[in-house]
This record gives C-alpha cells, structure tokens and sequence, in this order.
C-alpha cells in the first residue's frame, strides 16, 4: 500500500475529519489527504492554524467556531444548513473538528443532518482528547492492577440540576478512571458531588490545560486539593480533568513537559518561506514557536542579469551560491531555458554551508568547495587555496549587495559576477503583525538565521524596544557568525551560536543552552 498516494476528496460529499486535540502531527493521514483536495473547509476553534496550511491556496477557510461566547446567534442548525448547501454546489467539504467528531463534538449530529438530507458524507476519525491529552501529561487512562476502564463525561452542564444527565452518585463508585470534558466551569461542584458520594479525598487528579500544545500546562493534585490549586494556576478552557490513581503514574511517565524547549517561548524571524523546518525543529524539542517575518524573499523586479549569466553558464569557472534561496532562485532561471543541473557540468560549485549544499544535492548537485566555517568568511578564506586570477565566478545572490567574498575575489584578480536571483527587503509595517507573546514581552528565545533578519527586526521594533526586548534575561540564538556580528553592532549579547552554520546545528545548540537555563514564568 502506497501512503503517499493523494486521496482526493469527491465533489458534493461532506467530510467530518476529526483534526486531533491540539498537536498538528496528531491528524491522521487520510484527514491530511483530504483537506489536500478540499474546496471549502469549515472549522472550529480548537483547531491548529499550521492545519489549515494544508488545503490548498484557493480553498475557501471557514471559521465556525463558538467556543467561549463566540458565534452567538450561530447555531448547530445553522451550520448543517452551510454544509449542506455547500454539499449540494458540488463543493469537496472538509468539516474539520477538534478531536474526535464522535467524542462530544457533535459530529454524529451533524451526520444525521446530511442523511436526512440525503447528502453524502463520510466520518474521519480523530485522536480524541480523551487518549492525546493525558498521554502527553503522562497519564495513561489504564494501566494493568491500577485501572481496567475509564469513563468519558461531559461536564459543560451544572452538576445540581435535577435534570443534570450525568449521574455523579455512580461515578463517585467506580473504580475506574474518569475523563470529564468541558468541565472547568463546574469543577468545584463536579469535585464536590465526588466527594460527597464516596470517592476518596486522596484519590489522584490532574487538570490539562491546552493539551498537546507548546502551552499546555497541568495540575496534579489529590481530589480534594485540585479546584484550589486549579484556581491558584489560573487555568482556563479548554482543560480536561481526569480522576483516577492512573494519574499517579505521571511521574514517570511525563515524557512532554520533559522536552528540553517546552515552556519556552520562542520567536522566529526568518520569512515565511523558510520557517518551516526552523519551526518544526524546535516544536519537536517542546517549544511554544511565534512566527515574525521580517523577511521578504521574491523573485527579481528585474530578471535580465541573471538570464544572461545563466545563458552563458559554460563561460565560468565557478558557480558560488551563498544560500538556500540562492539555488532555489538559480534552478527556476535554469528551467526557464528548459535546462537542468546537466549546464553545471565542467563548472566548479561552491556552497557557503550545509544547508545550501543539501540544498544543491536535492537537484543533483554536490558541491566542490564547501568551507570548515560555515559563513562569508567562511569561503572566502576556502577560496584562498583555489586559484582565482583570471577566473570567472558567478555569484547569483541577494538583493542586498556586495559582500566580504566578492571583494576578496576582486583583490585576487578574479572577475566576478554578481547577479541579483532574489529580492530580500523587510515587509512594510502593515504587512506585519505582531505575535501577542512579543507584544506582552513574553517572548524568552529570540533566533535569527540571518543579518538581514537581526537589522530588519531592529528596524520594525525601533532601537529602544528592539533593546528592551532583547535585554537579559531574553536568550539570543544566531546560527553562525556573520549573523552574531550583527546582533552585536546593535550592542546585545549573543547566548548561543552553533559551531556548524546550519538549522539543525542551531536547533540542537538552542536545546542544550535551555536545559541549563532557567525558564521564564
């Protein structure tokens, strides 16, 4: 069976794809594959934005999220009523819910809905929050001679109502463990009916907050302690409470508050075209990762330079790229002429890092030079060895300009060609928004895999809060030396650098410098 086969969604069925509780790696394959086809995708709030990213650029986002007070006036009714006309436009609809749709999300009532109105569908299930949550707080919700079952409970409804559906005198007796949903507004009285009818004041509890995200926070506690402690950690919805002597296993088995970024709020300023690995990396290490880009990579306004050095491609000695972008950029003006890497043959390549040579290598380019260190200086210092006088070297590179290298190149007698292969210019202001985290000074990890990225983010801060945000106890982590050079023009000191210019290299030297490092609150 081939995974990664496309599954495409078929026009005028409705999907309901459970999205998972929080943490974007918990959506199944098919829901991926579907939201990959979809024309319309309607979703709720407790959904990761980074999902959405899936479908494709033309597919219409709806949001039809009503938790916490939103979406008044939109009912369930409503809502049916959208899918249904959309359905029957012969749109591919993708309904996309925390969780799982069978699990309190209303999914089955949506399903009835589309039978009765004779519109196809089809359910994708989802990690539940019941299993994802706990298990990423370290409770299983059994485990062999302490737990053979767990119970599932909404507790959205006031528990001392008459007509209260749950039946808390039963569950206070069982000996197993319980999961209640949307409780957080009726914990002291869920807590308290618990009690009252029997279950032991000891008994271990724990309530997660924002389960399986960067952010999720937990209290363990007995039952007779956790509304109280609950109350003195501000937690909020969405949380799930679990009760059982399961939760004493968490101990142990609390493998995702271990990671050695989470709790860390970290700030990326790379641009939105190279974020993702960066971004991925370090949320793979527990961290909460806000996105600034400070960066604008496009093509050339003007493309003639770099047409007519590659038409001539033969003509040069070497072929130097000083980026990623560098080679991206370079292989779409190579297609252009309907050629491919075969040009480069009889031509000497160099890369600045191992990012930009992994980058060639994806084309079928290996590198002939790459330097000890990573950086402009880097290769320039490589090159001293190479015989330049009278050679000629392509630089296809950024907007920004000349650089350490191409001067050096020049002292030694080589002719050098420059050519501007993309544009690297800061956002105007109103293409910028600003994360919450660094608007409220919350932002503890600040990284930047560039100069351009350091002197753009001073220039959209201004001097004084660039210097206040930056200021210790902030953590500042650049991936190499020329990027370092500029933090500290700007008078800041530089807390983590790698010893290898690359994302990896950055992400694992970010990851050591935090296990020893305290965390903000």
């Amino acid at each position: 069976m081939n995974l990664s086969l496309p599954l495409s969604p078929s026009p005028g069925c409705v999907y309901i794809v459970g999205a998972g509780p929080g943490d974007p790696g918990l959506l199944t394959l098919k829901g991926a594959q579907l939201l990959s086809g979809a024309d319309v995708v309607l979703y709720d709030d407790l959904v990761d934005r980074r999902i959405l990213d899936l479908a494709p650029p033309e597919c219409e986002l709806l949001d039809v999220g009503h938790r916490g007070g939103r979406g008044v006036g939109r009912s369930q009714e409503t809502l049916n009523e959208q899918l249904i006309r959309c359905a029957r436009e012969g749109k591919r609809v993708v309904r996309l819910k925390g969780g799982d749709p069978y699990v309190f999300g209303r999914g089955s009532e949506e399903a009835m809905a589309m039978c009765r109105a004779e519109v196809p569908f089809e359910v994708v299930c989802g990690v539940s929050a019941a299993a994802g949550v706990p298990a990423y707080a370290g409770i299983p919700l059994t485990h062999r001679n302490i737990s053979a079952a767990a119970v599932l409970i909404t507790g959205h409804e006031d528990p001392s109502e008459p007509s209260a559906a749950v039946d808390w005198k039963q569950l206070a007796r069982l000996p197993f463990t319980l999961v209640i949903f949307m409780g957080s507004r009726q914990l002291p009285k869920i807590v308290g009916l618990l009690l009252a009818y029997g279950r032991s004041a000891e008994t271990p509890a724990a309530a997660i907050e924002y389960g399986t995200w960067p952010r999720q926070r937990t209290v363990a506690s007995t039952l007779s302690d956790l509304v109280g402690e609950v109350k003195e950690r501000g937690l909020q919805s969405p949380t799930l409470v679990v009760v059982g002597d399961v939760v004493s296993l968490r101990e142990q088995l609390n493998w995702f508050e271990r990671k050695p970024l989470f709790g860390r709020r970290i700030l990326v300023t790379r641009s939105l075209e190279q974020a993702g690995p960066l971004r991925m990396l370090l949320e793979a290490e527990g961290g909460e990762v806000h996105a600034l880009p400070v960066l604008r990579i496009s093509p050339p306004r003007d493309s003639s330079g770099m047409d007519r050095a590659v038409a001539r491609l033969g003509e040069f000695d070497w072929v130097v790229f000083t980026s990623p972008n560098s080679v991206d950029y370079f292989f779409q003006a190579l297609q252009q002429l309907d050629r491919d890497a075969r040009a480069l043959g009889g031509v000497s390549v160099a890369a600045v890092g191992l990012t930009t040579a992994a980058r060639l290598r994806e084309r079928g380019v290996y590198p002939d030079l790459l330097p000890e260190h990573h950086s402009q200086e880097g290769l320039a210092r490589a090159f001293e060895s190479v015989p330049a006088e009278g050679r000629e070297f392509f630089i296809p590179a950024s907007s920004i300009g000349r650089t350490l290298l191409d001067q050096e190149l020049d002292r030694r007698g080589a002719m050098v060609t420059r050519v501007v292969a993309y544009e690297n210019r800061i956002p105007e202001a109103d293409e910028v928004e600003l994360p919450p985290a660094l608007v409220q000074g919350r932002i503890d990890l600040f990284v930047f895999a560039s100069p351009s990225s350091v002197r753009n983010f001073a220039q959209l801060l201004g001097p004084d809060r660039t210097a206040e945000l930056l200021a210790s106890p902030a953590t500042i982590a650049c991936i190499g030396p020329t990027t370092a050079a500029a933090v500290r023009e700007l008078g800041l000191e530089v807390d983590v650098e790698p010893e290898e210019s690359s994302i990896p290299a950055l992400v694992q030297a970010i990851s050591s410098h935090s296990r020893a490092a305290p965390k903000r609150p």
